[in-house]
């Protein structure tokens, strides 16, 4: 049985939330920042590091509607990680990487963590950190969209990744799975997953496949989903709920322990 510790993923939640905020807030809240910056794509992101660890925290999407405009379907082939790639989130990736190398200490396990457009492309600089020999410690990220194809999602199961989505939150299952590229197949999740249902409750899953989706349940989901469940404050708040106690229950049983 997989025990989660709410603390530590409380830990993550507050820097992923965090990377909305103005760079004073964030000094203040967190004195090892070394650095916070925004991308030309307008993408904020801070930096912290100590004795033992670097932290990269980086913002997400501003709303919802800009989280579905990020989550287009055009897949493309990235030769350095020879996978293929959601386009938006690489070239995005790309750039915040090329900003944050010379920032980052080798001697030092990198950690990331990130919301939304944020989750995706720090998934995406843990592939190239590990890629340029950069050590990674474990990495949470809250809200993310699909990134890459089963191939993909196989070749880079092995990162120190858990994926954390609200139940309710409908931006992880975007791209739905059947748009698909005929030669590249659809998008998949890699890692594990930890899904927030109410109160104490929580479901854990080695692998993403618990959370396909077609266009049709994709679109039905959206009419019955709240918007606020995709928002860090949503996250935070279903986070809190558990840190004193939390309860694992089955994936097939998660109905009964949903929000009304």
């Amino acid at each position: 049985m997989q025990v989660i510790d709410f603390n530590q993923v409380n830990w993550y939640a507050l820097r992923a939330a965090a990377a909305y905020q103005k760079e004073a807030d964030i000094r203040r809240t967190f004195p090892d920042t070394v650095k916070v910056a925004t991308t030309g794509e307008d993408i904020q992101y801070f930096i912290e590091s100590n004795a033992t660890q670097q932290v990269v925290s980086i913002r997400g999407t501003a709303n919802l509607d800009n989280a579905f405009e990020d989550a287009s379907y055009a897949e493309s082939e990235n030769p350095q990680l020879d996978i293929y790639v959601h386009c938006g989130f690489d070239k995005t990736a790309t750039q915040l990487y090329r900003e944050i190398k010379p920032e980052l200490d080798k001697s030092k396990p990198v950690i990331l963590t990130g919301h939304s457009l944020g989750a995706a492309i720090s998934t995406l600089l843990m592939m190239y950190l590990h890629h340029d020999g950069f050590s990674l410690g474990p990495s949470i990220n809250f809200g993310q969209p699909k990134i890459t194809n089963s191939h993909g999602a196989d070749k880079y199961s092995f990162l120190p990744l858990l994926r954390v989505v609200d139940e309710n939150d409908v931006v992880p299952l975007v791209p739905p799975n059947d748009l698909i590229d005929a030669i590249h197949g659809g998008y998949q999740h890699l890692g594990p997953e930890l899904m927030l249902l109410a109160g104490e409750y929580y479901v854990y899953e080695d692998t993403g496949a618990i959370r396909h989706s077609s266009i049709d349940a994709f679109w039905r989901n959206l009419g019955d989903t709240s918007v606020s469940a995709h928002f860090m404050a949503n996250y935070l708040k279903n986070i809190a709920s558990k840190t004193a106690r939390a309860i694992l229950v089955p994936y097939q049983r998660r109905e009964e322990y949903m929000d009304a």
